[in-house]
């Protein structure tokens, strides 16, 4: 029988990818040399043969020729390819490998995933329903859209809509305008490109004559509203963010560097804290919530495994952080902040919070339980047990759920190792929003803080220098945070010290 294939290489446009390699070093003295290639799709830890929509050209098997073409990849999905030759007595006796090391290759956001082929099923004159073509997707993850509406001609002034359907009605139009239309899917991983824009225009009013009364009637109407909206303006103005609304996925742009509505609230607008806690979060009875051990210690108590059995519900494991009976003023706002920090997001790569306990004592901020704790300590406790594909799958767990927090105006200030938790199946949430805090909408988008203490090994340049944190700044920590997973644990830097 023949040795393995030589250098396995590939190039991979879109969902599209080229395989090829060099032929083995030892045909086995025949000249009736083939190839077969084998798909595996792999998810975290796990790897499974590839499903028939993956296409080979000319064939997977049989191959008498060192390459081959792969069509019906799916996006954000990673595989294993491995390259095996034979010849005419492969199979008859004792053989060397004859299978080349697999190659992986990561599919991110491909063509296949862009919405297209938009339908307009109904409109009148002051709303459009328009639907499209799902991505086609394979696996059991679950396919969200956004959609980006605004008038032609009036990019700046934008809507974002968020929804769990191939579909959309848009209300509250004008009459006989153009409106233009962009769409994107969102997968676990991340969103996918925006599509083309898409042009609808909105019928005209019902053109009937309108006696003189009805137009004095309309005149003082459509006066009445711009008086109302001016004084409201002006009184928002006055109140600036202490009447802020309560924050809903959708937002209306009156330009890109300035949103009317923040995606996410902070405690500062409320004068009563607590009362911005019950907003964003569920609070829990007590007899709910059992506390079993001590597993570490807090910024603000200690932190228990415990249990958690919600009426009508399976009893599930939890994490609890308990806030000190010797709390001061500044402790209970920052204490009540982070939950609510929390109880506003949801994606699989962010800790997720199960409620509050706040009307008890000791208060509680009562979380999911991740079984291998902190990713700085598992992996110095689990050195050189990982392959660099396990590695850079957990690295892009983590870019997932610091994307989801860039793209809602948040900066989390503290990423790093310690503050990223591990599941069971090695996957990576963020977590620890003790320094987080939502950028304020201005022109740079930066946030300044007012002092305090910071992560200087973790800490980009410009936060050091002059304490102003962005999403850039993240990014910049999500850099230190690589070279931790990819050094299984080692300090940043080193033995140096700060000053150095």
């Amino acid at each position: 029988p023949p040795s393995a294939p030589r250098n396995v290489s590939f190039s991979l446009i879109g969902t599209q990818l080229n395989l090829w390699w060099q032929p083995p070093s030892d045909h086995g003295g025949r000249k009736d040399l083939t190839y077969t290639v084998f798909c595996q799709r792999c998810h975290f830890l796990s790897c499974e043969p590839c499903e028939a929509g993956v296409i080979f050209s000319p064939s997977a098997s049989g191959l008498t020729k060192p390459a081959v073409d792969v069509d019906g990849l799916e996006a954000y999905t990673n595989y294993t390819f491995a390259v095996e030759a034979r010849n005419g007595v492969s199979g008859m006796g004792p053989a060397p490998q004859r299978t080349a090391p697999a190659v992986w290759v990561a599919v991110g956001h491909a063509a296949p995933v862009t919405v297209s082929q938009f339908v307009l099923t109904q409109r009148d004159d002051s709303s459009l329903s328009v639907s499209w073509l799902a991505p086609r997707q394979r696996s059991r993850t679950s396919v969200e859209y956004e959609v980006m509406f605004f008038e032609k001609g009036e990019e700046a002034r934008y809507t974002v809509k968020h929804l769990l359907e191939p579909n959309v009605t848009l209300t509250d139009l004008q009459p006989d305008t153009a409106y233009l239309l962009r769409v994107r899917s969102i997968t676990p991983l991340g969103p996918g490109p925006y599509s083309p824009e898409q042009e609808f225009r909105t019928l005209p009013p019902d053109t009937g004559a309108l006696s003189g009364g009805v137009i004095v009637t309309i005149i003082f109407g459509v006066l009445l509203f711009i008086g109302l909206l001016l004084g409201l303006f002006i009184f928002c103005r006055k109140q600036g963010r202490r009447r802020q609304a309560r924050p809903d996925y959708n937002t209306s742009g009156f330009d890109r560097e300035k949103v009317w509505l923040k995606p996410y609230v902070d405690l500062q607008p409320y004068d009563d804290p607590s009362r911005g806690v019950l907003e964003f979060t569920k609070e829990l009875n007590v007899s709910c919530v059992t506390m079993e051990n001590v597993i570490g210690e807090g910024e603000f108590g200690e932190v228990y495994r415990g249990s958690l059995r919600l009426p009508g519900k399976e009893r599930i494991v939890v994490a609890i952080k308990t806030l000190k009976s010797t709390y001061s003023d500044s402790q209970w706002w920052n204490f009540l902040r982070e939950a609510t920090i929390m109880g506003q997001f949801n994606h699989p790569n962010i800790v997720r919070l199960e409620g509050v306990v706040t009307k008890r004592r000791p208060m509680m901020i009562i979380t999911e339980y991740m079984e291998n704790g902190a990713l700085d300590t598992f992996l110095r406790e689990n050195e050189e047990k990982f392959s660099p594909v396990q590695l850079v799958s957990m690295l892009q767990g983590i870019a997932s759920g610091m994307t989801y927090l860039s793209e809602h105006n948040y900066v989390h200030r503290d990423l790093a190792a310690r503050n990223i938790l591990v599941t069971r199946s090695l996957q990576c949430k963020v977590s620890d929003f003790g320094l987080s805090r939502i950028l304020e909408n201005d022109a740079e988008g930066t946030y300044e803080t007012k002092g305090g203490k910071i992560p200087i090994r973790w800490t980009a340049p410009e936060a050091i220098a002059h304490r102003i944190f962005t999403s850039a700044s993240d990014v910049w920590s999500f850099g230190i945070v690589m070279w931790e997973v990819l050094s299984f644990g080692d300090k940043p830097y080193g033995n140096m010290t700060n000053q150095e």
